[in-house]
């Protein structure tokens, strides 16, 4: 028994040794399976050149060259504030009104100078003719002390007379002289004085009319029709002079300013040159509006030119930005693609003898229609006929292989 339950495991095992190396002789060898590549299929389009009005959407914000910041002329308390932020305002209508008292009192003083200086005029005018009268009086009185000398002087020779006498007369006679002498000399510096007068008298008007003007000062008017922007001041502030008081814009010079790519820069400035206009409209309102201008500089690490739009229509507040779809010059020879055409920036894929080849493209701006957005390509490098990739492929590389189901002739 002991012989047998030794010997039972070892024959099971040996048969089983023998069955597997029988099914492993008379099992057929399996054929290995082959690894199959799928190749994409995708759509194309074929190549049609064409004139096209490409459009552009750029973002712009609403400007006016008409905002302007109000100052105080005069260093007064503010009386009076007559508008807000947000209120429309006409030509001419008065905004802030600011305390006269102190230029009032300056102004008395000023016309008291200018007066006191006319009144000098005139008292010279006076003593002018006076001294012209006088002259007269004392060249005559030099005639007879004249005669008095030569009279004084024939008595002491004679010894009628005594030379106390005749030193007498000559005395009269120089000091005669000596009058005549300065007489004349205050006639002849009425010229001189005169225009010193005009000097202080122009000055003192001149202080008068800067007086005057900040009396007029003191009532800020709208240089302009418009709406207020901001209000700096209340009443009772006792602004500095130059200090800002009020910012209005002319809201009928409303304009966008937006930046348009350096690409497209020269064909709006042909256009501009030969009067041909540029339209646009606001995506938000549909509001047109026309290119008007372009910067004459590019401000440091910008990447386009700003342009500057108009409208007959009123636009959006000041400061507000806008969407702008821009339509711009058209373009001949020009190609349509869908968007899914495009792979980066500037690639697209060509389809030649059902493999992918990659080509460098120009974009020149989109276009939109009723069935759809179509990116619009410069056509110089393409040849009609030639087959666009259409389909999105995450593994689009030169060279790859695909299927094509059919294209769509545009």
């Amino acid at each position: 028994m002991k012989i047998v339950k030794f010997i039972l495991p070892l024959l099971i095992l040996g048969l089983g040794a023998v069955g597997f190396v029988y099914f492993q002789v008379n099992t057929p060898d399996s054929e290995p399976l082959e690894r199959t590549v799928r190749i994409p299929v995708v759509a194309a389009q074929a190549v049609e050149k064409q004139a096209v009005t490409p459009t552009l959407t750029v973002f712009g914000r609403v400007e006016t060259p008409n905002l302007s910041t109000l100052t105080a002329g005069i260093e007064a308390d503010v009386h009076q504030v007559l508008v807000w932020e947000g209120n429309p305002v006409q030509k001419g209508q008065l905004l802030i009104t600011m305390d006269t008292g102190d230029s009032e009192l300056e102004l008395l003083q000023r016309q008291a100078e200018v007066m006191e200086i006319e009144a000098q005029i005139e008292s010279d005018h006076i003593r002018y003719a006076a001294d012209q009268q006088a002259l007269e009086s004392e060249q005559a009185l030099l005639a007879i002390t004249t005669k008095e000398v030569a009279r004084a002087r024939t008595l002491a020779q004679s010894s009628a007379g005594t030379q106390a006498t005749l030193d007498t007369a000559l005395k009269d006679e120089q000091r005669q002289q000596l009058a005549i002498v300065q007489r004349r000399q205050s006639i002849d510096d009425f010229a001189s004085r005169q225009r010193l007068w005009n000097a202080r008298l122009d000055k003192a008007r001149a202080a008068l009319r800067r007086t005057q003007r900040d009396i007029g000062r003191s009532r800020i008017v709208a240089p302009f029709s418009g709406r207020i922007v901001e209000v700096m001041v209340s009443p009772g502030d006792r602004p500095a002079h130059g200090k800002p008081l009020v910012r209005l814009y002319d809201d009928q010079r409303l304009e966008v300013r937006a930046q348009v790519p350096g690409q497209h820069i020269q064909r709006l400035r042909t256009a501009l040159e030969h009067n041909e206009p540029i339209h646009a409209h606001t995506l938000e309102s549909e509001t047109p509006l026309t290119l008007d201008r372009l910067s004459s500089s590019i401000a440091e690490g910008q990447g386009g030119v700003d342009a500057f739009f108009r409208s007959d229509q009123p636009l959006p507040e000041l400061g507000r930005t806008v969407s702008l779809l821009l339509s711009l010059p058209e373009i001949d020879d020009a190609v349509l693609v869908e968007i899914n055409a495009l792979y980066g920036n500037h690639q697209v894929y060509l389809i030649k003898e059902g493999k992918l080849h990659s080509r460098k493209i120009r974009l020149l701006g989109q276009r939109q229609d009723e069935t759809g957005t179509f990116l619009v390509l410069d056509g110089t490098d393409f040849q009609a006929g030639e087959l666009i990739l259409q389909s999105r492929l995450s593994q689009a590389i030169h060279g790859l292989e695909v299927n094509v189901d059919g294209f769509e002739i545009q």
